[in-house]
């Protein structure tokens, strides 16, 4: 999905991306060296998702540490953050166009989490939900949690409808079917390093079922009457990668925009270099579920996601990626991994 490319604290340093010996994308938080920078790059690292402040009792000589996974299909990770706020707007809801869901695990910490419905103290052992296509602000105390970033779509396909648990606090110590999820997910996090990527990709489709039944216990089941147009015309994107007809006049044409009102929210880069790079990230992850790597498997990936012809889409996966479709299987996911501060997870959430 796309994402916020505003950084509002300039070029501090703020992580580094790797591959683990097993091909997955792994990256990593690492607080500068000058204390005064400690600040401003935990605001770069967290940038596409909240905006950051910090609480006058904020003690950032505390060790801060944040390191998450691409499993393909959704993230995951554990964090160690001190006091600070975190805010999303609508302004950047709408910027943004993210439909995900957050999930938190505290294993220590508090925090005050208000939105639009409800203010909820969350404590250690509570699980807190956020849906990134609404507002929300965080007061939170220093805290350490699993992270689960999860396209909201994957959910639904589960009939899982969470948008009713923005905000909400749901304990995952005292109920059993919450320990297991959580413990699941915390043990994927902490064997992410073995992990080869289809290893990685079976561990992503267990955890969407998980907290897909989880979640689904605690929600009404009903979907969102509302979204954003910026979502809604993502959405439309993927139902229809497959279709080689899918062009920027059908989009406007079933959703009653104007060409120019699409082209105006897909800048600078285009709906037509989206549409593409979501093609070619669908076709990324069939690759690395697949055993083998024969022309004839590339050319129905090809054709599956809205190529007409294997030649294009073996060019286009190249530029994209940097290697050949043949090649993909054993390779990393989350696609080309970029150092520039702010722009790793930001990337990794536009190829979900």
């Amino acid at each position: 999905m796309s994402s916020d490319t505003s950084d509002p604290v300039g070029d501090a340093a703020s992580g580094r991306a790797t591959t683990t010996a097993g091909g997955v994308a792994i990256h990593r938080f690492e607080p500068p060296q000058d204390p005064a920078a400690i600040g401003p790059a935990w605001q770069s690292h967290l940038a596409p998702i909240f905006t950051v402040s910090f609480r006058p009792e904020t003690d950032l000589t505390i060790p801060i540490s944040m390191h998450g996974y691409h499993l393909g299909e959704l993230l995951i990770g554990d964090v160690t953050a001190p006091a600070h706020i975190l805010v999303r707007t609508p302004e950047m809801i709408s910027r943004q166009g993210i439909d995900h869901i957050l999930l938190q695990f505290y294993r220590k910490g508090r925090s005050e989490v208000e939105t639009e419905r409800r203010a909820n103290p969350v404590t250690d052992v509570q699980c807190i939900v956020f849906d990134l296509a609404q507002p929300v602000r965080i007061v939170a105390d220093a805290v350490d949690a699993t992270n689960v970033l999860i396209p909201r779509a994957l959910l639904e396909d589960h009939g899982c409808y969470p948008a009713a648990l923005h905000g909400r606090a749901i304990d995952h110590d005292q109920d059993p079917f919450g320990r297991l999820v959580h413990n699941f997910v915390a043990n994927v996090v902490a064997c992410g390093e073995l992990l080869d990527p289809r290893e990685a990709l079976s561990a992503s489709t267990a955890i969407v079922q998980l907290c897909a039944s989880w979640l689904r216990g605690q929600a009404d089941g009903r979907p969102e009457a509302s979204q954003d147009i910026r979502i809604r015309i993502r959405r439309f994107i993927e139902a229809e990668l497959s279709n080689p007809k899918l062009t920027p006049t059908l989009i406007a044409t079933q959703l009653g925009l104007s060409r120019s009102t699409l082209y105006r929210m897909f800048a600078p880069n285009g709906i037509v270099a989206y549409i593409r790079d979501r093609r070619l990230m669908a076709a990324m992850r069939m690759l690395v579920r697949d055993d083998g790597s024969r022309p004839a498997r590339i050319a129905q990936v090809a054709y599956a996601v809205g190529f007409t012809d294997e030649r294009t889409f073996r060019r286009a996966f190249k530029r994209r990626f940097g290697f050949v479709p043949s090649v993909a299987g054993p390779l990393r996911l989350g696609g080309d991994l970029d150092p520039a501060p702010g722009t790793v997870l930001r990337s990794w959430i536009e190829s979900l």
